[in-house]
């Protein structure tokens, strides 16, 4: 069976698992209105490092919506392929899918790629596991005070 037909027949037969969708519907509503807090924070000419700052946390929201996605991916439509024999067709197309997103795997956000393959070992729900016990965890850095540092804003705002 040719792999185009393969990835949309997984495509056509999958819904989104409502805990997943509830949670990143919120999360998008969320980003986008922060997003729109930002666009005025430029027509004010806010200072550059708190507008970098906003947009930082814009990404991490988008981010964790990525996170839930992933989830839900894999959850359903990966573990469904796998049961059905199809199970490279569709981790291929994941692979590629992860390529555009390195924060959905290098563990940055708390989830790492470890940790969420191991809902699909296990399935639905929690995997089971303590979320600190992948052996791909970031390695802790030790990061100078922050708070001694004097920040600089422009004299007009």
């Amino acid at each position: 069976m040719p792999r185009a037909y393969v990835t949309l027949s997984w495509r056509m037969n999958r819904v989104m698992k409502q805990e997943y969708k509830k949670e990143a519907a919120l999360r998008l509503k969320v980003a986008a209105g922060h997003l729109d807090s930002v666009r005025r924070m430029v027509d004010d000419e806010t200072y550059c490092v708190d507008l970098m700052k906003q947009l930082s946390a814009v990404q991490s929201s988008l981010e964790k919506v990525q996170q839930i996605f992933l989830r839900n991916h894999l959850s359903t439509c990966v573990s469904d392929a796998i049961k059905g024999g199809m199970g490279e067709e569709i981790i291929d197309e994941l692979m590629g899918a992860l390529k555009f997103n390195k924060s959905l795997t290098d563990g940055r956000n708390g989830i790492a790629l470890d940790d969420t393959l191991a809902v699909l070992a296990v399935g639905e729900g929690d995997a089971g596991a303590p979320a600190n016990t992948s052996c791909c965890q970031p390695v802790p850095t030790i990061v100078a005070d922050a708070s001694a540092a004097p920040t600089t804003r422009r004299a007009d705002k």
